[in-house]
């Protein structure tokens, strides 16, 4: 009943407490201060809305996501900040300068089944004007129209947000919405991970299937095949990728644990999405069944459909499915039988984040302003002059090269 009462208690508060207050009051309430660890002049990329929660799919997400700003971005301090600790954004704002990139995490939650995380997106949006934001490959899925409008007002107001999508269906709903905004078509971002070495011997069949708000399949009929299945096969064992014990460092381990389980196994039947992604990166035989929204069918269709070990089921029928298990534990899966490599679909994210960096319209003033003064500056060949132009305009090193290339 405790649960309950403090349950209603933060409904309530959400509803009628605007999330930039209560942002503001919990990070007055928190001693912790990044100005010691974090320099208003180098160059940060922000990974927004990290997973810091028990679901493997979205800790994968951001470890895909943070590795890959590491690979292309090796001179960047690449932050995130964590769903519990989201109130450090209000501390971060003032180290952040205009040049800086904020990315949004990747995944499946931009929609209104998960509110709280797209209330986090929108502040975090409407936060930073003034910065190129990248809202990393995701799935839409609005109920309420209303949700949905407000989403499309705030967004629409960003002059430089790009918004990925992850599967076809995905990204004509945000075309059709973010019309103002830039919307773009490229993999789950766990997909430009590589991880089939090294290869492992292979036995039984692993069963990973979920139990939430996107099971589509009852459970009298998943119960019904997961029995037929240990009727048939000796090694049956079965897995989830939610998990209750949580810290990031945890976190990670255990999802190491569950690939290399995955990579040990002859089948896996899943209904999750990054249980078939996990699959395609580990070049494991998968049986897939759909879940509640399109984010399955459309990510196969898009993504993995000529990856013969990878089988997507549309429709439940047993005997079916179970004949395809026995064809897929029956496949030679010591050789790779796909290229993994996904590199070159990502292209367009790479590209959006490295396009030259936009101002303001204030800041570009600024600037046109100090040109002339540039021009003195050079004429008189004064580097302490040049380093306290610098400084005054708190440029970093990649800005200060744009600025005397002769773009303005």
């Amino acid at each position: 009943m405790l649960e309950k009462i403090e349950s209603l208690k933060s409904s309530v508060v959400t509803k009628i407490v605007p999330i930039g207050w209560r942002l503001k009051i919990k990070s007055l309430r928190s001693g912790i201060n990044h100005d010691s660890l974090i320099s208003k002049n180098e160059p940060k990329i922000i990974v927004a809305i990290a997973a810091d929660y028990g679901n493997l799919g979205d800790i994968a997400i951001t470890h895909a996501q943070i590795n890959f700003l590491r690979d292309h971005f090796p001179r960047h301090k690449i932050i995130p900040i964590h769903v519990d600790d989201f109130f450090m954004i209000i501390k971060l704002k003032k180290l952040i300068n205009d040049v800086d990139i904020i990315t949004i995490i990747g995944g499946g939650n931009m929609g209104d089944l998960y509110e709280g995380l797209e209330s986090y997106r929108r502040y975090i949006i409407h936060l930073f004007p003034n910065n190129k934001i990248i809202s990393f490959p995701q799935s839409i899925h609005f109920q309420e129209k209303k949700s949905l409008d407000k989403s499309i007002k705030i967004y629409s107001k960003h002059q430089n947000l790009h918004i990925f999508a992850r599967e076809m269906q995905s990204y004509e709903i945000m075309k059709d919405c973010f019309r103002k905004n830039n919307v773009y078509l490229v993999p789950d971002i766990v997909l430009s991970l590589n991880r089939i070495e090294p290869i492992l011997k292979r036995d039984g069949i692993i069963i990973c299937l979920r139990n939430d708000l996107e099971k589509k399949i009852s459970r009298n009929l998943t119960d019904s095949l997961v029995s037929s299945i240990k009727d048939r096969y000796k090694k049956v064992s079965e897995h989830d990728t939610v998990i209750n014990n949580y810290s990031v460092e945890f976190a990670m381990k255990e999802l190491d644990r569950f690939l290399e389980n995955f990579k040990s196994a002859k089948v896996v039947v899943t209904d999750r999405l990054h249980g078939m992604i996990f699959c395609a990166i580990t070049n494991t035989p998968c049986l897939v069944l759909p879940n509640s929204n399109h984010k399955i069918a459309s990510t196969y269709h898009q993504w993995l459909v000529n990856f013969k070990h990878i089988i997507l089921v549309e429709k439940f029928d047993e005997e079916t499915m179970l004949g395809l298990i026995d064809t897929l534990y029956d496949s030679q899966t010591s050789e790779t039988m796909f290229n993994s490599d996904f590199n070159d679909k990502f292209t367009p994210l790479l590209k959006a984040l490295k396009d030259e960096v936009y101002y303001s319209r204030k800041r570009l003033k600024l600037l046109k302003a100090s040109i002339k003064l540039f021009g003195w500056i050079f004429h008189n060949h004064s580097l302490r002059h040049i380093a306290l132009l610098v400084y005054l305009l708190n440029m970093d090193l990649d800005f200060f090269i744009f600025m005397i290339t002769g773009v303005f």
